[in-house]
């Protein structure tokens, strides 16, 4: 990908998919400690006719990096809450408006997305099959992920209003890592949605009955 920061941005592009193979930290390098350089470049790049900053809204800065680093770098877009009850990703941020300070912004978010990719990472290494493992095993493998990654997405979200999506989300990434088709992993969204409610973290036998659901899928 890589295209050069504050090259002509199209405002109507929009990453071409979502699955785990795109977003996988393990195949997308990044450097957060560049990060702040590529951003500044965008938020500074000149509009060619004024020769003035280009003015960009949080979509255009979102399909820029994601034109520069790839697709997985357009998710804290839509991962933006700032409210501490809102059950979203990322919920802090710098604040302040002028365009440096609209660069720290637009890193601090582009960064906390890539650590929550990498953590939910992590934790999909952690119950990844093995080359050799048969259906049994991979769907208990799936049943036995479900507690730690509903427990990683309710500390980090704080189980808000909008957690759920962040949970279901993260399951579909789980279940495609582990091999499962992206239309067929949209069954964590179901899952999810017939147990778990808003505003409330899940007590065990809740979790346990959303695993039973995921393991038990395609048995």
């Amino acid at each position: 990908m890589n295209q050069t920061p504050g090259a002509a941005i199209s405002s109507d592009w929009y990453p071409s998919s979502n699955t785990w193979q795109d977003l996988d930290p393990v195949t997308h390098p990044f450097d957060p400690g560049g990060a702040l350089d590529v951003v500044r470049k965008v938020v500074f790049s000149p509009v060619p006719e004024t020769g003035r900053p280009q003015d960009l809204s949080a979509h255009e800065m979102a399909c820029s990096l994601a034109q520069h680093y790839g697709s997985w770098a357009y998710g804290w877009y839509t991962s933006v809450d700032e409210s501490p009850y809102s059950g979203m990703i990322i919920r802090e941020l710098p604040r302040g408006g002028d365009l440096e300070q609209q660069a720290l912004r637009y890193t601090s978010a582009l960064v906390q997305w890539r650590g929550w990719l990498e953590a939910l990472a992590a934790v999909f290494a952690q119950f990844a099959p093995g080359p050799d493992a048969d259906g049994e095993q991979i769907r208990r493998l799936r049943e036995r992920a479900v507690a730690p990654i509903v427990t990683l997405v309710v500390e980090r979200t704080g189980a808000g209003e909008l957690w759920l999506g962040a949970c279901w989300q993260a399951l579909e990434w789980y279940l495609q890592s582990t091999g499962m088709s992206p239309l067929e992993a949209e069954m964590a969204h179901d899952a999810v949605d017939a147990v778990f409610a808003s505003w409330t973290a899940p007590d065990t036998e809740e979790v346990r009955r959303v695993g039973r659901a995921i393991g038990g899928h395609g048995a």
